[in-house]
């Protein structure tokens, strides 16, 4: 009797024993974590393609006098931003230096007026005679501001600050016609020296002329040229002819 009672009471412990807490969690499946789904970040707005070509509604301007392409070049930018002025009420406005070019025994010019101080010489001169020369940035962004426009960028890596020619076409392609400085024999030139009466040293080629960029095009520029008329250049040829100033121009606004 008592051995059967032990059998039993080791049975049911043996029973109790598979069925415990730990036995429990092993029979069950485990219960599955809720997974919030994540919110999914909204994509950026896709960017406006940029431009890579767009002209200019500018209509060409000769330039009316012998050495006037600055201040024509200047007119024609400021036309499109709305502004009308003669050009020689902008080289009043970017002042003469009227004096007489002097030279040395061997008939090298050694002395002149200063283009980065105001316009050098006589607008109907010759400048293969020096009776006449020319303007740089600084006095034709000053004649602009007095005319009423605006400038974003005015330099030139003679005085040490240089428009890429990258400007140059963002520029255009941004609504902003550029006066840009180039030789207009559409290559890179030497440039000569001479002390202006100022005691400057001036760096000039006798080439020297000025014209509006008034489009851009992947592998070209439209250039309004004063003296010889609306052309498209290949950005080389024209990337040649604006190094030999190192880069000059005025960029305008309204």
């Amino acid at each position: 009797m008592a051995r059967r009672t032990a059998c039993a009471l080791l049975a049911l412990a043996l029973v109790l024993a598979s069925c415990g807490p730990g036995a429990a969690r092993a029979a069950m499946p485990p219960r599955p974590i809720p997974v919030t789904p994540s919110a999914q970040p909204s994509p950026p707005p896709s960017a406006a393609p940029r431009l890579t070509e767009r002209v200019l509604d500018i209509k060409i301007h000769y330039q009316e006098h012998n050495l006037t392409c600055e201040a024509a070049a200047l007119k024609m930018a400021l036309a499109y931003e709305g502004v009308s002025v003669d050009e020689m009420t902008l080289i009043g406005y970017m002042t003469r230096d009227p004096s007489p070019a002097r030279f040395d025994a061997q008939g090298h010019l050694i002395a002149w007026g200063d283009p980065a101080q105001g316009f050098v010489g006589n607008p109907d001169g010759h400048i293969e005679r020096y009776t006449g020369y020319g303007v740089y940035d600084q006095p034709v962004a000053f004649a602009a501001l007095l005319a009423g426009a605006n400038v974003v960028a005015a330099g030139g890596g003679l005085y040490g600050s240089p428009i890429a020619p990258s400007e140059v076409y963002d520029a255009v392609l941004a609504g902003h016609p550029v006066v840009a400085w180039i030789s207009n024999t559409y290559r890179t030139v030497p440039l000569k020296q001479y002390t202006a009466y100022d005691g400057a040293t001036v760096s000039y080629t006798l080439t020297e002329h000025a014209v509006t960029v008034i489009g851009v095009r992947p592998d070209a520029v439209l250039i309004n040229d004063p003296w010889f008329g609306q052309h498209w250049h290949s950005k080389a040829q024209f990337e040649a002819a604006y190094a030999t100033f190192e880069q000059m121009a005025v960029i305008i606004s309204a």
